[in-house]
């Protein structure tokens, strides 16, 4: 029995060529679109899974909800953190350890490279099992001169030759530690931690300002004993805060609690990599991009599906005959529905071995989309599995209309006409399926573009500065007297291209939060605000403007004092009152109180943050989005320090080609042979927007895939329907119709489902794309949208019109005396 199955669905298959052919590879096309997709969403859910009773081990957040400012969520927190959780909930966490990052450049004797530097407590390696490929990692932590590397650090830094006892030097911006290498190590799967380099964490070789609850730069990570529950520990964290963390320099309110101010949050860190948009200290993923992408993969394996259930319903219902033969002689019901849903899970199979070789064309194209390494591992049952499972769903899904609704047919009703049995059902399953098909396509044409056009909005709307012709360089390894930038500065001046140079402590789209706590004279309150280190011509360099007051003056303005680590805040406010003066934009002048930033200019406010300093307003710089592009403009006050800046921004005219070529032998004059690091602050937005252009790209490609499925599932259905019609047309020729008069007949007859494809997909596409516009601060026109869905759909149509025009015109104009022989 089962052999005769396959020889019917092998002979089916041959019978029918062109609908076999349009069934196996549209599904084939579905099934590796959506398994690549896959393939990306199970590694990005993989990350840290990989641990040791990983689902007990959390990262610590810190957030911070100052009065009057948006809450702050922080990936890190403070060194003292860990030590105090530690003590306060002894019987509740098994292991704590702390991270410090740095990034660092290392010097192997023959050239330098810059790094990632993890220092971290020896409990680091009892709460994340690396795996050690030479050397101790044990060893590692008993020295702070001793480093262990990754596998690809030890080739990078030593070859082929074992690195176990050879030294390197680790520059720390203006410190040169040298390292002896004590393990090379490698990480298993992915992971929130990757790191080049690993050393110990010493406490007492870090300056004073990192060992305050203000400083909140370690990564704490913590993992809980057998059976603890973590809503245990978070319900008794606010009495730790209020007991251990003074907020009354920073907060006004009396009424207010620490805990009010402070709260920490337990991340299971299993979800560190896609839960946490506000990490800002790695390129974390995006659960929202994921989902899109899984639900973007299920859309083309539907459309798929889609196609290929309607060729199969279409060529099953000319198999009438055929079932009512095998009723009469004894065939069972159950046996023909086994026999259907067998016959489509065979094609369905072919498609899915097809679909294999298509998934090696397509997965390098899409890894370098993603920039991400994917492995289609065939063996694995989390492999299997569900390849197992899509083949008898799409199997089953393809061949139910035949199998339990054609073997229903009762014999007499078919074997009395001559005619194979074409129900209504069935047209109107088919026309269903065609107007779902082209619903997805076009509401994928229509996110691609608005993803399109919102990304050059953005691009090229003013962000309140001119970021066209500038160049960052990342100048970290200074001298102990900070004079070489200042050298640096003059020299790149010279330059002819060169028109501005200013100096500054981040560049554009660096996400670096430092605030500072002011008061304005004769109010109470106290307001956080954001603060940067500037030097003289970075205003005139970036062309921000001015709008009330004056720039800084190297004639007129002191730079900032020194920062005393040393003192407390409360210390401080005892020390002598210094003088200076301040530039702050608009939103900062707002918080401050001044309704009119104008009126800001002149007035005095303090702050004891840094030093016990009295500052001038004497400029009101306009609201910029430097930071990012992708928010709106945060309040910031700019202070003067021009001899402690480690970026450079140059402002230049000309062929970018020459201007990193004179800057090159300007640094080589000036810095000798320390590596210089430069950027041009449009390649820094481009790679800020890296998340929409990866989404424009997917949908793209994937838009070009499911409109390629959908025609030839609209070619297929239009080739049995004209096939079915062919006798129609050639009564109709017979009485007196042109050629164009039937092609325009087909024509609209295949386009009401397309038409009523664009009712559907309109308003669902506004609906979803209005809540993706939603990430951004300033969003395009919405009647834009109006445009971009009659271009869409209008899209759609002509593409179904060249689908079907080919068959419809060929039909059309053969002799009326072929098609009355027809049947």
């Amino acid at each position: 029995m089962l052999k005769n199955y396959i020889t019917i669905a092998i002979n089916n298959l041959l019978k029918n060529k062109l609908y076999s052919t349009i069934n196996i590879i549209g599904l084939a096309i579905g099934l590796a679109a959506c398994i690549v997709i896959m393939l990306y969403v199970k590694d990005q859910y993989s990350y840290d899974k990989q641990w040791k009773d990983s689902d007990r081990i959390y990262r610590v957040n810190f957030f911070v909800n100052l009065p009057g400012k948006d809450l702050l969520k922080l990936s890190t927190s403070p060194l003292l953190a860990m030590p105090l959780l530690k003590e306060y909930f002894n019987d509740k966490i098994d292991q704590g350890t702390r991270t410090l990052t740095n990034q660092v450049t290392i010097d192997n004797g023959n050239f330098k490279s810059d790094n990632r530097l993890l220092q971290v407590d020896p409990s680091f390696i009892k709460t994340f099992n690396f795996e050690v490929l030479s050397g101790s990692l044990e060893d590692t932590f008993t020295k702070i001169s001793n480093i262990a590397l990754s596998a690809e650090a030890a080739r990078q830094y030593f070859g082929k030759q074992n690195p176990i006892g050879r030294q390197i030097t680790v520059n720390f911006g203006q410190l040169s530690v040298d390292f002896t290498v004590t393990a090379v190590y490698r990480i298993p799967g992915n992971t929130v931690l990757n790191t080049q380099l690993l050393s110990l964490l010493d406490d007492t070789l870090l300056p004073q300002y990192m060992k305050n609850w203000y400083s909140m730069m370690a990564g704490t990570y913590i993992k809980l004993k057998d059976g603890v529950d973590i809503e245990k520990i978070k319900s008794l964290t606010p009495a730790l805060i209020n007991n251990n963390i003074d907020v009354s320099q920073t907060v006004s309110d009396p009424a207010l609690s620490a805990s009010d101010v402070i709260s920490i949050d337990f991340q299971k860190l299993e979800t560190a990599h896609l839960n946490s948009p506000w990490d800002i200290s790695r390129d974390g993923g995006n659960k929202y991009t994921v989902l899109s992408f899984a639900a973007i993969s299920l859309l083309i394996l539907l459309i798929g599906c889609i196609n290929f259930t309607i060729l199969t319903t279409a060529r099953a219902t000319q198999r009438a005959r055929e079932i009512a033969i095998r009723k009469v002689t004894g065939a069972r019901r159950k046996q023909i529905i086994i026999q259907f849903l067998g016959e489509s899970t065979f094609t369905v199979l072919l498609s899915m071995l097809l679909s294999m070789g298509i998934v090696e064309i397509m997965l390098p194209v899409f890894e370098s989309i993603m920039g991400k390494k994917l492995i289609f591992d065939y063996t694995s049952p989390s492999t299997l599995l569900p390849l197992t499972a899509l083949l008898f769903l799409a199997g089953i899904f393809g061949g139910m209309y035949p199998a339990f609704i054609l073997s229903g047919f009762k014999p007499g009703s078919i074997l009395k006409t001559n005619q194979s049995k074409e129900t209504k059902g069935s047209k109107n399953l088919r026309n269903f399926l065609i107007i779902l098909q082209y619903s997805i396509c076009i509401i994928l044409i229509i996110s691609t573009c608005v993803i399109l056009t919102q990304t050059q909005y953005s691009i090229n709307r003013y962000p309140g500065y001119n970021k066209d012709n500038l160049l960052i360089i990342s100048q970290f390894h200074i001298d102990k007297k900070h004079l070489k930038n200042n050298i640096l500065k003059q020299e790149l001046l010279k330059l002819a291209e060169v028109s501005d140079v200013g100096l500054s402590e981040v560049h554009p789209n660096q996400q670096m939060t430092t605030n500072m706590i002011f008061t304005y004279q004769g109010h109470a309150a106290n307001h956080a605000i954001p603060n940067t280190g500037i030097g003289y011509g970075y205003f005139s360099t970036y062309q921000i403007p001015i709008i009330y007051g004056r720039n800084f003056s190297s004639e007129r303005d002191l730079p900032e004092p020194l920062f005393d680590e040393t003192a407390s805040i409360k210390n401080r406010e005892a020390q002598e009152l210094i003088e200076r003066s301040i530039i702050i934009n608009e939103s900062a002048a707002r918080r401050l109180g001044f309704i009119d930033p104008e009126k800001a200019v002149g007035k005095i406010i303090h702050s004891t943050t840094v030093n016990n300093v009295n500052y001038t307003i004497i400029g009101i710089a306009r609201d910029n989005q430097i930071y990012s592009i992708k928010t709106l403009p945060r309040a910031e006050v700019y202070l003067l320090q021009p001899e402690r800046l480690p970026i450079i921004t140059i402002r230049f005219q000309g062929p970018p080609e020459k201007i990193l070529k004179d800057v090159s032998i300007v640094w080589n004059k000036v810095m000798g042979d320390t590596e210089l690091t430069t950027i041009f602050v449009n390649q820094i937005i481009a790679k800020d927007f890296q998340q929409e252009r990866t989404e424009q790209k997917v949908l793209i490609s994937f838009t070009i895939l499911a409109i390629l499925i959908a025609c030839m599932g609209l070619f297929g259905s239009a080739s049995y329907t004209v096939e079915r019609c062919t006798r129609e047309i050639g009564l109709r020729k017979v009485m007196g119709a042109r050629v164009k008069n039937i092609v325009q007949l087909l024509l609209w007859q295949f386009s009401k489902p397309v038409l009523l494809a664009n009712i559907i997909a309109w308003p669902v596409s506004i609906l979803i794309m209005q809540n993706w516009l939603e990430r951004f601060p300033y969003r395009f026109n919405p009647l834009l949208m109006i445009p971009i869905c009659l271009v869409s759909g209008s899209i759609a149509l002509v593409i179904a019109w060249f689908t079907v025009s080919g068959n419809t015109a060929r039909v059309a104009k053969s002799k009326p005396i072929k098609a009355l022989r027809y049947e």
